[in-house]
């Protein structure tokens, strides 16, 4: 008798146990692109900072987690399943993602390996990420559910053109064009055309007629050889203006990031100096409002007037056609430092 009352009791006692009610409780922690990242593109529960926290409560008997994180990349789509963790069974307590793998073993986990590429390929986190997390009996008995999302709200990259400089001199055999690399970029595209004259503005130049690059696709390179994807061939001394554009992943044509417009001009290998060099001082005495310039201005458009050499007046010594540019170039810009232009 005293043996059926016992095993009575146990029964009991298990049924209890099965029975009590459980709550689970995530929250996410403040973190950064960086945390984020090794968290979703390869799967490191523990490796990761300190992502999120679970409470569960009481903390007895034996149980399981599974959680699940669900994508959604832009306004357009839904959540997307990412992937999914699962536990082995231990004793019901709060953790950390970091313990996940460490003080609680890990079962078996899927994920969208598709999904997780496109991750990687935008090359930080973005959108929203939904994390559901489930606790279960050692059968797989659903126990408590919480979920949470984060957003990623990532601020507009900046294209900006690094070579070659504005208003700089380049061979025309080959320019060398260098842009400011972004993440999750699908691809870059060239546009250039040549500018007729001085009164268009780069935009307007670079929107007119037939471009001698239009709209070239070179990839995810942040560099190029523009002559190499020239649709026709330019001449010496012209003047090129030209945009870099970039395709975000998972964007469409009309939200391209575009960088500033750059312009240069190509040598002449027959006259590279006067060429040249005519053609930035033109571009600088335009900015120069005093009668002087203009009257200087006018004798080099009309041709009555030729450049065939500048050097420095206390020495005599030549600058080079290097030298002449770089100083033209800064003038240019910065036209209030010429106090006075006059003519021997």
């Amino acid at each position: 008798m005293k043996k059926i009352i016992l095993l009575l009791f146990i029964s009991a006692q298990l049924v209890f146990v099965s029975a009590q009610s459980y709550q689970i409780n995530l929250q996410l922690s403040s973190f950064s692109e960086g945390d984020f990242a090794p968290f979703i593109f390869s799967n490191d529960l523990s490796g990761a900072p300190r992502i999120f926290a679970v409470t569960i409560s009481p903390e007895e008997g034996d149980v399981k987690v599974r959680g699940e994180i669900f994508w959604k990349k832009d306004d357009n789509s839904g959540f997307d399943w990412l992937m999914t963790f699962r536990t082995r069974v231990f004793t019901a307590r709060s953790f950390f993602n970091t313990d996940l793998g460490n003080a609680i073993p890990l079962g078996r986990g899927e994920s969208d390996n598709n999904l997780i590429d496109e991750n990687r390929r935008r090359g930080r986190p973005s959108g929203q990420y939904r994390l559901d997390i489930y606790l279960l009996d050692q059968n797989d008995q659903q126990l408590a559910f919480d979920t949470k999302t984060y957003e990623f709200s990532n601020p507009a990259q900046t294209l900006s053109i690094n070579l070659p400089q504005a208003g700089s001199m380049e061979n025309i055999g080959g320019v060398h064009a260098e842009w400011t690399e972004l993440t999750g970029i699908q691809y870059y595209e060239i546009k250039a055309n040549v500018r007729e004259n001085s009164s268009q503005s780069l935009e307007e130049a670079l929107n007119s007629g037939s471009p001698i690059i239009d709209n070239v696709s070179v990839g995810i390179i942040n560099s190029v050889d523009l002559r190499t994807i020239l649709s026709r061939e330019w001449t010496p001394g012209q003047e090129i203006v030209f945009r870099v554009a970039a395709l975000p992943i998972g964007g469409s044509t009309s939200n391209m990031i575009q960088s500033n417009i750059v312009n240069f001009y190509l040598d002449d290998p027959a006259n590279p100096f006067q060429d040249a060099t005519s053609e930035n001082i033109n571009q600088l005495l335009q900015a120069l409002l005093d009668g002087l310039g203009n009257e200087l201005l006018d004798r080099l458009l009309n041709g009555n007037l030729l450049i065939t050499e500048i050097s420095w007046e206390e020495t005599g010594i030549s600058l080079t056609p290097q030298e002449i540019q770089e100083l033209l170039n800064y003038l240019r810009q910065h036209p209030d430092n010429i106090l006075n232009i006059q003519q021997d």
